[in-house]
């Protein structure tokens, strides 16, 4: 929200402190500035206000009364005493159909409206803060709703047929907005109408046919509280966002609307002295409960870790318009409409921390002395994490949003993302099968991957183990398949679980079984295997604290990884004499592959004894990859690489690339 500087003095007799010592006090106790900017005589702050403040800080008046209640200057709010007499003008008939909706309407009528232009002092009050001058009536509106923080409206009364009704919308209803705007409404939108139908969409925007010109003479003017939640549903569907509705979905004291309409017409008597008004129509549902809450000057000390004595917290509470008084080791705290807040008494010791600053809460550290209680599921699973992790496994986090599955999403956010995921399996194949694709550039053989997720079938939520493993490639001896049951076996007898295998009909994999209760599968997906950790953890016993609190022996080290794809090359050299000098030519690889060079491996040796006059001599074959942070490799950047370690390679006597 924009602030005006000059505005804010306005609520003060004593001078303000300059601009940026109150953008140092809000950003300390209250909410940020987001910017200070230098307005011809004026400064304009831009402060974040937050919803759970939002009811009583969306106006100057707010703002100047939280400056109030952090420094010592007496603030002075709005008066609302009506000061000119009703006279035998026609009062609005007004009526609401949903008290539930809005439980507070208030309107008068203006007559002998004389079209005066907008005096300067309100342009200019309208243009600090970024607003443009329309007309008298709607800039006084909109400076009033600045000012006060409750947003008003005005209609032509000359095109008013009947009574004003709050009401549901009609199914397909149109209404054309003040910006021409033709909104469609459903009977879920609420509208101020008359006998001819909509002249305002509730709390969002008026309609163009009661628009409010210069040549209107006769007015009526309505002052509301709407339900928040409702004027935010509506202001979503039919896109309409603006001061009115931020402040009526952020529920703006319902006290205000007579108010208000009192307030207007002072201001208006005094510029347009001509003017004559009805009696304001007050159509009141609302139940203004005095709200109070007790709290003992014990607690908020405990709660804020410092001793604050009880007249400071009562002085501090009445200056933030929160009125406390003492009772007895106790403060009772009568809690305003407009605090929507404070609940509960954490929310006075929090307030008053707020108003103290926090800089004043020193920190302490916690007694640590108190019984530590292990959780049974966390602890398990971070045994059986370390377990993966010191078999060579990595941990990954797949998607719980999937193409298929036994929940359907009632509204996705995208196509492929409609369902809940009924198992890890069929994500954990599919990172098995990319994550090979890196294999080389990992310096890896296989891939080794395992989850510990919600999973969502038809039978209900649980959580879900699933470890995998992929090879480069799979020999008739070295199966992933082989290698994940010799995992599934090792973790049970780690846990120290009783569960029988049962084959499948090939014999490749297996159904994991419990006392005749199925809880998972291996090699349902070739090297893949998945169990309900959930049913698992339940026949674990409580863990050792000491167990707890194993971590795994592993080193991390973290580097960054490049965007760009690798790029491998295979290179073999025939070298003079018998195996052992592989450390010298991968020396020379590294030397002339340059800063582009990850990784080099060695992937064969072998040595061809003396033949009649050839010498004995070795053949050593690496994989060479490289990869770059900055680019795209290109063909032309590794040939030159790869000619470069071909040179180096051949020069030396008796050695002869392949």
């Amino acid at each position: 929200m924009k602030v005006s500087y000059k505005w804010l003095q306005t609520f003060f007799k004593n001078p303000l402190p300059e601009a940026e010592k109150i953008s140092e006090l809000f950003n300390t106790h209250l909410a940020e500035v987001e910017s200070i900017e230098r307005n011809a005589d004026d400064v304009i702050l831009d402060v974040n206000i937050l919803p759970d403040r939002a009811p009583y800080l969306l106006s100057h008046q707010g703002i100047a009364s939280e400056i109030a209640a952090l420094i010592d200057n007496p603030f002075i709010p709005r008066d609302y005493t009506l000061e000119i007499n009703p006279e035998n003008v026609p009062a609005p008939e007004v009526e609401i159909e949903n008290a539930d909706f809005c439980d507070r309407y208030a309107a008068v009528g203006v007559m002998n409206i004389s079209g005066i232009p907008t005096p300067a002092w309100l342009s200019d009050r309208l243009h600090s803060v970024g607003q443009r001058s329309i007309n008298f009536i709607v800039d006084l509106l909109n400076f009033i709703m600045l000012d006060i923080g409750e947003p008003m409206h005005a209609f032509d009364a000359e095109k008013v047929e009947g009574k004003i009704c709050v009401r549901k919308a009609k199914e397909g209803e149109k209404i054309t907005t003040l910006d021409n705007k033709e909104v469609t409404l459903t009977p879920e939108d609420y509208v101020v109408a008359d006998d001819m139908g909509p002249l305002a969409i509730a709390g969002i925007k008026g309609g163009k046919r009661a628009e409010v010109s210069l040549h209107t003479e006769r007015i009526i003017v309505e002052a509301a509280h709407f339900k928040a939640e409702t004027v935010r549903k509506t202001g979503v569907r039919v896109g309409i966002k603006n001061d009115s509705s931020k402040r009526f979905e952020n529920n703006v004291s319902a006290t205000l609307p007579p108010k208000a309409l009192s307030y207007f017409l002072n201001l208006l008597s005094k510029e347009d002295s001509g003017i004559a008004a009805s009696e304001i129509v007050d159509v009141n549902y609302f139940d203004e409960k005095k709200e109070s809450i007790e709290v003992s000057f014990e607690f908020i000390n405990q709660y804020l870790g410092v001793e604050i004595g009880s007249e400071e917290v009562i002085e501090k509470l009445n200056r933030a318009s929160l009125p406390a008084e003492r009772h007895g080791e106790n403060v009772l705290v009568n809690i305003p409409t407009e605090r929507r807040d404070i609940v509960i008494k954490e929310d006075i010791a929090d307030e008053v921390g707020r108003l103290i600053g926090y800089d004043r809460v020193q920190g302490v550290l916690p007694d640590i002395g108190v019984p530590r209680e292990v959780n049974k599921e966390i602890s398990w699973k971070n045994v059986i994490k370390n377990f993966f992790i010191e078999k060579g496994f990595s941990e990954v986090y797949t998607y719980a949003l999937t193409h298929e599955g036994d929940v359907q999403i009632e509204n996705p956010l995208a196509s492929d993302k409609g369902f809940m995921r009924h198992d890890l399996s069929v994500a954990m194949e599919t990172k098995l099968t990319e994550n090979l694709r890196n294999a080389d550039l990992l310096g890896l053989s296989k891939i080794k991957m395992f989850e510990i997720g919600k999973i969502f079938p038809k039978e209900g939520e649980r959580t879900s183990l699933c470890a995998g493993i992929a090879y480069k490639k799979v020999t008739k001896d070295s199966r992933p398949n082989d290698e994940i049951k010799d995992i599934r076996d090792e973790l049970f007898k780690t846990l120290g679980l009783d569960v029988q295998i049962l084959c499948t009909v090939d014999d490749t994999g297996g159904i994991i079984s419990h006392k005749g209760k199925t809880i998972g599968h291996t090699n349902n997906k070739d090297g893949v295997m998945e169990f309900d950790l959930d049913y698992v953890i339940s026949l674990l016993p409580n863990i050792a604290e000491e167990r707890a609190l194993e971590k795994t022996s592993e080193d991390v080290k973290y580097k960054p990884v490049s965007i760009y794809p690798f790029v491998s090359r295979d290179i073999a050299v025939f070298v003079p004499g018998p195996a052992g000098k592989e450390n010298i030519v991968l020396e020379i690889i590294k030397k002339f592959a340059g800063d582009l060079l990850v990784r080099a491996d060695l992937f064969d040796v072998f040595t061809k004894p003396a033949k009649d006059t050839e010498p004995e001599k070795t053949s050593y074959a690496y994989r060479v990859i490289f990869q770059s942070h900055e680019k795209t490799l290109e063909e032309k950047d590794i040939n030159e690489i790869m000619d470069r370690i071909t040179r180096m390679m051949n020069d030396n006597p008796g050695w002869k690339v392949r």
